[in-house]
C-alpha cells in the first residue's frame, strides 16, 4: 500500500493553531480520497514537529486531491491559516515493504 509522509515544521507557538487547522483539513482530505492512518508529534528531537501518515492508492492522489479539495471554500479559509503555522513542509510518497505489519496481516501471517 502507497503512503505519503507529511514532515511539519510548526512555528514556535503554532503548534496548537495547526492542529486546529488540521482538525478541518482531515475531514476534508478524507471525502477526497484519502486516508490518515497516523498524525504524530515528536517527545525527542526538534521541538515544534509533526508528521502525518496518509494511505493513499498512488502517486497521482496526491495532486488531484489537493486540488479538489481547493474547491471547497473551508479547505480556503482554514489554509490562510497553515501557512501562519509552518515554517517548512516535506511531502514523501513511499511504497509499503513486504515485512510491514499490514502487508503481513493482508497475507495472513498474522492476527
Amino acid at each position: 500500500m502507497p503512503y505519503l509522509l507529511v514532515r511539519l515544521q510548526c512555528a514556535v507557538g503554532k503548534t496548537q493553531q495547526f492542529n486546529e487547522v488540521m482538525s478541518h483539513f482531515v475531514p476534508i482530505l478524507e471525502d477526497k480520497g484519502w486516508i490518515l492512518r497516523g498524525a504524530f508529534t515528536n517527545s525527542i528531537g526538534r521541538l515544534n514537529k509533526c508528521y502525518d501518515l496518509w494511505e493513499m492508492p498512488d502517486a497521482n492522489h496526491v495532486s488531484s486531491v489537493l486540488q479538489l479539495a481547493a474547491q471547497e471554500p473551508e479547505f480556503l479559509e482554514w489554509g490562510a491559516k497553515l501557512t501562519d503555522c509552518l515554517e517548512e513542509e516535506e511531502l514523501e510518497f513511499m511504497d509499503e515493504l513486504p515485512y510491514s505489519l499490514e502487508a503481513r496481516r493482508r497475507r495472513g501471517e498474522i492476527d
